[in-house]
């Protein structure tokens, strides 16, 4: 019989795990891989700010496409642009997840695409969307 250095439970001399708390007798520790996932970074403020800045280019969009029937079409072209911009912005926040590097790139173009399409109604869109992207970017 082998007794378990973690936990102190007696085991059968073949046994490969602890019976009680599944310690690795051959040296190898189950906690290792735990304790590498522990450590990734968390991107969820990345996808809350895109996923916001996304919704307020959506807001801003709707609002250039009702504006523009007061008379307009440059602005209602310009309110569908933003709206495909937003949604861009949502795949970038979901996708940020995944590749940060390559979500923060997303997230970054679709905010510029935003500010270009409505910027005056797009810019706190613009604003949370780059940031968001810029904290992919940078954070590792």
């Amino acid at each position: 019989m082998k007794f378990c250095v973690s936990c102190g439970t007696e085991n059968d001399d073949n046994a490969t795990f602890c019976i009680k708390c599944g310690y690795n007798f051959d040296g190898k520790s189950e906690t290792s891989t735990k304790e590498i996932t522990a450590n990734e970074t968390s991107r969820t403020l990345e996808l809350v700010l895109g996923i916001i800045g996304a919704i307020f280019g959506l807001l801003g969009g709707v609002f250039a496409i009702m504006l523009s029937s007061f008379g307009g079409t440059e602005i209602f072209a310009l309110g569908i642009s933003a709206l495909l911009a937003s949604i861009v912005g949502i795949v970038g926040s979901v996708y940020v997840k995944n590749n940060a590097k390559t979500g923060g790139i997303i997230l970054i173009i679709s905010a510029i695409w935003l500010l270009i399409s409505i910027s005056a109604y797009g810019i706190l869109g613009f604003i949370l969307l780059g940031i968001a992207g810029l904290i992919a970017l940078i954070r590792k």
